[in-house]
């Protein structure tokens, strides 16, 4: 198109979307020749919405993850040389706004990784579902969306529970249970065909990792599922190379909290009873690992 066009086509003024598409001509998106500006192969690969690589749901699009990527590289420096995160998160004591402005901003990101999660996987077979440490309950909306049979339920901490119940209002869900658990302290008063995490081992010590694996893997009924969402290294430590940086940014609010490769889970898998375990990627950068406890609960 031309800039007329182009300017015409998403109704912005022509001068506005001239610098626009020059911009994006400066940074190899577009090609311009005679006036006439064209998607370069990367950008009509890469992000045009519909093609099977289109990127434009990835989860570090999501404009609250992407200011926190920018603002934890303006800090990273001062935090490696303190020793200690600068701004160190509390999921137990962060004041109750805080905790919803938090959740509520990333809550697309866990919507998204529910769709991506419910296509990958078939979750036909399962009757009882629990999303462990599932913050603003958008993970589990997916899942029932694509999966209505699912009796489903979003634990979290005593803390964080009003919060999920909170945003679970504001989208017009019902139906979900919302159950108080603090996993490091023993398992769920109720029992899961499967359950989902996301994000949570990422934030915990080693110790608290393996501990809180144990406590999951008793609250899963023999032959359930459990499915590790989030970031996750290879072996090597070096790839994929946003998981490396997203796991040394972390150091800003997660000091504690251990530099997780897909080894490490998988033993952390072996050592609460689960078996079958295989790593993948969905198409929204989560890496996921899912594993199978065995139908005898002895083994």
């Amino acid at each position: 198109m031309t800039v007329e066009e182009a300017a015409s086509a998403m109704n912005m003024k022509p001068s506005f979307m001239e610098r626009l598409l020059y911009a994006l001509a400066a940074s190899d998106m577009l090609t311009v020749e005679e006036g006439v500006f064209t998607n370069t192969e990367e950008a009509s690969r890469y992000l045009v919405k519909g093609k099977p690589d289109f990127m434009g749901e990835h989860m570090l699009v999501n404009p609250f993850l992407k200011h926190w990527m920018v603002y934890a590289g303006t800090i990273m420096a001062e935090t490696i040389r303190k020793g200690a995160a600068l701004e160190g998160f509390d999921y137990y004591g962060m004041a109750y706004e805080d905790l919803l402005s938090t959740f509520r901003s990333t809550m697309p990101v866990a919507v998204k990784a529910g769709e991506e999660l419910a296509k990958r996987f078939d979750f036909s077979a399962h009757t009882t579902l629990a999303d462990v440490g599932g913050a603003s309950g958008g993970l589990v909306v997916s899942l029932v969306k694509a999966y209505p049979h699912l009796q489903a339920a979003v634990t979290d901490l005593p803390s964080v529970t009003p919060v999920a119940r909170a945003l679970l209002e504001e989208q017009g869900v019902s139906g979900i249970d919302i159950i108080d658990w603090d996993v490091l302290k023993g398992p769920c008063s109720r029992t899961f065909d499967v359950v989902v995490l996301r994000a949570l081992l990422q934030v915990l010590t080693p110790e608290q990792a393996v501990k809180a694996l144990v406590n999951i893997g008793q609250s899963v009924n023999p032959g359930g599922s459990v499915y590790i969402l989030g970031h996750m290294m290879d072996d090597s430590k070096t790839a994929p190379a946003e998981e490396v940086i997203w796991f040394l940014f972390n150091l800003n609010w997660e000091d504690h909290a251990g530099f997780y490769t897909e080894s490490d889970f998988r033993e952390m898998l072996q050592n609460a009873g689960f078996r079958d375990i295989e790593r993948d990627t969905l198409p929204n950068g989560d890496g996921v690992i899912s594993a199978r406890k065995s139908e005898d609960a002895t083994k």
